[in-house]
């Protein structure tokens, strides 16, 4: 059994054997929202792979499409093939601001790419979260 299949059971069992038999109101709250917590882990976990291939295939098409504008941002562009973390990307947007000049008329479309690549790895992280 799969980690996401485990805790979609767990989250069945809490759900319609452990919540309806509790008869406190407080306790059988928290069992039936305990089964939601599951099943929004059990659906995350089980996304995972598939989120984490998306946010690598669109982190590197970025890299790829804004590459050779300027050494510092080519820099951080560097950077950010090799490295999705919070800190590599937030080089990334620092460098495209730092680079405003340099990049000129660009400064508009290169920003609009980056914000584009940010509000989809915003979104894969938010599926989960509401």
């Amino acid at each position: 059994m799969t980690p996401p299949e485990l805790l979609r059971r767990m989250a069945i069992t809490l759900r319609e054997r452990i919540g309806p038999a509790v008869d406190e109101p407080y306790a059988r709250t928290q069992a039936f929202m305990a089964a939601v917590v599951l099943e929004k882990l059990a659906g995350q976990l089980a996304a995972a792979g598939e989120d984490a291939a998306a946010a690598d295939a669109e982190r590197l098409t970025l890299v790829d499409s804004l590459q050779g504008r300027g050494h510092d941002l080519d820099r951080a562009l560097d950077a950010l093939r090799t490295d999705g973390s919070d800190r590599a990307w937030s080089a990334l947007v620092t460098a495209v601001y730092g680079a405003r000049d340099e990049l000129g008329a660009d400064f508009d479309a290169v920003l609009s790419v980056v914000r584009g690549a940010l509000r989809a790895r915003l979104d894969r992280a938010l599926v989960y979260s509401s």
